[in-house]
């Protein structure tokens, strides 16, 4: 994981576009389970509605992959918009004295997604290309050092 964070940081571009084909090909994978499952409900309604969704994951999925590009900027706007949600909902809670002194981390926290979130939108052509990847490669490199870390800790716990 820490090699494929490294890669996805030297080539965001490419990472990005790797991104947004496992996701859509993810779309169009859980498109088609949910598309045979819906056959299988009893209620009339429940046919309809999973069909419904179903045929809407399998298209956006099928979009995604056929436009890579336009499903990075769409990928990148949802993120963008998540991390604003995230940033006043935290910015939010910081107003809430139950929760102590942790307060000002909430609201800390809030404000960089917040920032961040607004960055990412307000640049979002300029950064479509890259937040994904890089966003994918900080992950990876994260994730790769914690189970690095975690590793060399459990033998040593062991014995």
């Amino acid at each position: 994981m820490i090699l494929f964070g490294i890669a996805a940081l030297a080539a965001p571009v490419i990472s990005t576009l790797a991104t947004v084909m496992v996701v859509g090909f993810a779309l169009i994978a859980g498109g088609l389970v949910g598309l045979f499952a819906s056959f299988t409900e009893r209620k009339g309604w429940a046919i309809l509605v999973n069909a419904l969704w179903a045929v809407l994951a399998l298209a956006l999925g099928i979009w995604m992959v056929m436009k890579p590009g336009v499903g990075a900027v769409s990928l990148t706007m949802l993120l963008g918009a998540v991390l604003v949600a995230r940033g006043v909902t935290g910015m939010l809670l910081a107003f809430d004295s139950s929760f102590g002194q942790a307060r000002l981390w909430l609201g800390l926290g809030g404000l960089l997604s917040l920032v961040l979130g607004c960055i990412v939108l307000f640049k979002l052509m300029e950064m479509a290309g890259l937040t994904l990847g890089t966003i994918v490669g900080i992950d990876f490199l994260v994730a790769g050092f914690s189970l690095l870390i975690a590793g060399m800790m459990g033998r040593r716990a062991l014995g």
